[in-house]
Formats: C-alpha cells, sequence, structure tokens
C-alpha cells in the first residue's frame, strides 16, 4: 500500500495519511470534501512513490471499494471487440454498451449550462477516491472505461476544456510523471470531450491504440521535417491526417506544438481552439504527441432518426483506433466503408495536412 497519503476501504485517513509531513498534510486538509476521497498525494518530489505505482495502487483499492467501477471493468472484459484492416491501418470495434451516456451527451451550450457539472468535486460518486496531483489535478478511476486502468485527470477548479500552446508543459509534465507505461490524452472542447466544461485528461497503458504502432512504421511517414531539434511529420495512408511530434525538450516540444496549432487556425479560422485530438508518451528521453485534427465532432448519421442512426461520437480513442460503439447494430454493421466514411466526414484526410504542414514552414509563431 502506498504511503503517499492514503484512505482505508471506509473512506476514512489511513494512519499514513496522519503521519504525512505536515506541507502535504496542510494540502490535504483544504476542504473536508477533497481530504475524505483522497487516496494519495503526488508532488513530485524524490520520496514519492511513482506516480504509474499509486495509480495501480488506486485502481486496485477501488475496485474492492466501488462496485461500479468494478463492473465497468468486468463489462469491459466482456465487451464485444472485431478488428476492421484497411490496409496500412487497422481498427479495433469496441462494443461497449456503458460509453452510451458519453456518445450520447448532449453537448450544445444550453444544454450544458442546464447540467451540474459531473467533474466537479461535489458531483463526483461518494465512492471515488481521487490522486491529489500536484495540488492542481484530481486522478480517478473511470468507471466507464475504454481500455484497462483508464484514468481521468481532473482540474480541481471549474475552468474550460482547452489546450492553448503555452499550456502544453502541463500536459507534458503529467506524461513524464507517469512514465514510460502509460499514455495521456486531450479531447478537444469540441470533438470529444463529454465535459467541455471542466478541464480534464484521460490516460491508459500506453500501446492500446492501433494508431500508437502505425505513425511510427517508416512507409506511413511523409513532409517529415526537423526544428530545434524537434520532428514533425504527417501520415499517409492511415485513413484520417495525423500529425506527430517528436523532441527531447519541453519548451522546443511546445514551440512546435504552438506552430501545428497556428497553421491550423490558419488553414481553418474560426476563432476558437482548432478541433484536435492528442495523445502524449514519454518516450524515456523526451516525448511524442500524436495528433488527430479534425473537421467536425460526430458524423452526420448520428442526428439521424430510428435504424438510420449511428450512434458512434469519435473522441480520441476513435480516432486513435479504437471506434466505441454503445449500440450492438452499429457493432454488427461496423465494416471498412464506414470506418473511412467516419474519418472522412470528421477528421482532416492526407491533402489537408499537407497544406497545414505548408502553413507550418511559412507561418511565424
Amino acid at each position: 500500500t502506498p504511503d503517499a497519503g492514503t484512505v482505508d476501504d471506509s473512506g476514512r485517513p489511513s494512519p499514513a495519511t496522519e503521519r504525512l509531513p505536515g506541507r502535504r498534510r496542510g494540502r490535504e486538509a483544504r476542504g473536508s470534501s477533497l481530504r475524505r476521497r483522497l487516496f494519495a498525494v503526488y508532488d513530485g518530489v524524490d520520496e514519492d512513490p511513482g506516480l504509474a505505482d499509486l495509480s495501480a495502487g488506486l485502481l486496485e483499492r477501488q475496485m474492492r471499494s466501488w462496485p461500479a467501477l468494478a463492473e465497468g471493468h468486468a463489462a469491459l472484459a466482456a465487451a464485444g471487440m472485431r478488428e476492421i484492416h484497411g490496409g496500412r491501418w487497422t481498427v479495433k470495434v469496441q462494443f461497449n454498451p456503458r460509453r452510451i451516456v458519453s456518445s450520447g451527451a448532449r453537448l450544445d451550450p444550453e444544454s450544458i449550462r442546464q447540467r451540474p457539472c459531473f467533474l466537479c468535486l461535489p458531483q463526483l460518486p461518494p465512492e471515488q477516491q481521487a490522486i491529489l496531483y500536484r495540488d492542481v489535478f484530481l486522478i480517478v478511476c473511470n468507471p466507464a472505461p475504454i481500455y484497462p486502468g483508464h484514468l481521468t485527470i481532473v482540474h480541481r477548479t471549474h475552468q474550460p476544456q482547452a489546450l492553448p500552446p503555452e499550456r502544453l508543459g502541463i500536459l507534458l509534465r503529467l506524461a513524464a510523471d507517469f512514465g514510460l507505461g502509460m499514455t495521456v490524452s486531450y479531447n478537444g472542447p469540441r470533438c470529444g470531450a463529454s465535459a467541455p466544461d471542466h478541464l480534464h485528461f484521460q490516460a491508459a497503458p500506453a500501446g492500446l491504440l492501433p494508431a500508437e504502432r502505425e505513425v511510427l512504421e517508416p512507409r506511413n511517414r511523409a513532409a517529415a521535417k526537423m526544428r530545434e531539434g524537434v520532428s514533425i511529420w504527417r501520415t499517409q495512408g492511415l485513413g484520417r491526417g495525423i500529425l506527430v511530434i517528436e523532441g527531447e525538450g519541453q519548451e522546443p516540444v511546445s514551440r512546435a506544438f504552438g506552430r501545428v496549432v497556428s497553421a491550423l487556425d490558419r488553414h481553418h479560422p474560426t476563432g476558437e481552439e482548432p478541433m484536435l485530438n492528442l495523445f502524449c508518451t514519454h518516450t524515456g528521453s523526451g516525448w511524442r504527441l500524436i495528433l488527430f485534427p479534425r473537421r467536425r465532432h460526430r458524423p452526420e448519421a448520428y442526428d439521424r432518426q430510428g435504424d438510420e442512426r449511428l450512434l458512434v461520437s469519435p473522441g480520441a480513442a476513435d480516432m486513435g483506433g479504437i471506434l466505441i460503439t454503445p449500440v450492438e447494430r452499429d457493432f454488427l454493421a461496423m465494416d471498412r466503408e464506414r470506418v473511412l466514411g467516419i474519418f472522412r466526414e470528421v477528421a482532416l484526410d492526407d491533402a489537408a495536412l499537407e497544406a497545414v504542414i505548408t502553413f507550418f514552414d511559412s507561418g511565424d509563431e
């Protein structure tokens, strides 16, 4: 059991929590509702257990103490899975009825205003415990997982989902703290975030997504660039356009990301954050960002009625190659052409990303 400040299965602070040094104990005590939920505190100092180890301990504890989480993981283990191959790409279609709340969420501004934020502390399930991460985020287990060990990283304050380039350092540090075995993801507020009003990330074991492997294959790379020691390339032949940024320095990687965001905005100006999904992994010596620029959130068939409706709401996981279908009819009907049709509707294609790369080369930061 980690000794970085825990609670027991009943939710009471453990003796380890009571023995925390004053600095950490003071942080924990910021509100009794938070203190009651704390499994551990991660400050990033040398004596802390690793974040991945703490997260594994949180999952193990919550699987015993939170029935809804155990049920969610049992449902995931029993979920149907089919692989669809498109030459250079693979998509794993997952039949996951527990994701219907997220896939079917109404995300228009009025609906968001009318409902209480389910990521704010008062609305979290009473059994849900958390790791307090660097005093800013809460790391919690997702009770409707897409992957084994699915985590959600929630900002402690209610603020809009957004990832401006100057905030990328938060994501890079989070990925570095998790280490090689985890991938952190971000869904833009208009293309996959089921809580666009509350800043959050997701995390899962690295290597589960087909795209993580596909973007590294030499035959799938095109238009490779190098700037400040950071490699940037787009993919080709993967059914949707993907951009990859890889480098060792946090500041150069952040600047490259800023140039990509600026290029996307120049390619399709909207006055808002460019639509994208993102995966971030620490490679041991640096970071790899996998970006999926988007043109829309949901396919046109999502808004149809009756049997013509396609309840697919692509976020980062779907773009990365795990396509979530909460309705069995959609799971059974999905084939290569339907997958490509979804990608064509919601993602930028290879030609569009070639234009973005041109803007990247010519534009100012």
